[in-house]
């Protein structure tokens, strides 16, 4: 399957969101004297997990599109939601496993990697209306 452009696009957009918001997450373990290397490799690995996560979503939106049959579009949404989710949660617990375990991941900022994408959704959504209303494409 030929990746679309516009989940190019957007996944590029993510993975520069997700870099802002780990910088910030550097920024301020530094600023409370708490970095170390595992706080990077924490952010690195949260923000792949987050960044695989919208690229998941977005094949999966792309595919959906081109069904006719709603149902199943419906239904194919749904088991990409599930697998994603259940995935996600697999690969959390062996982040948090090898960083209790191990040391090698701080377990906060990949937690924290999760929560970007909804983050950066809102802040681009919020940005994106506001030009909308600007250029008078909505009212």
């Amino acid at each position: 399957m030929k990746v679309d452009k516009v989940v190019k696009k957007e996944t590029i957009n993510m993975g520069l969101g997700i870099l802002v918001c780990s910088a910030i997450t550097q920024i301020v373990f530094l600023i409370f004297k708490a970095y170390s290397l595992a706080v990077l490799l924490g952010s690195i690995y949260g923000g792949a997990i987050a960044l695989l996560n919208f690229f998941l979503m977005g094949i999966t939106v792309q595919s959906v599109t081109k069904l006719e049959d709603e149902n199943m579009a419906k239904k194919k949404m749904q088991f990409s939601y599930s697998m994603r989710q259940l995935g996600l949660v697999l690969l959390l617990g062996a982040g948090m496993y090898i960083a209790v375990n191990f040391q090698i991941f701080h377990w906060l900022p990949i937690l924290l990697a999760v929560v970007y994408p909804r983050l950066i959704i809102l802040f681009f959504g919020f940005f994106r209306k506001e030009q909308h209303l600007k250029e008078g494409d909505i009212s």
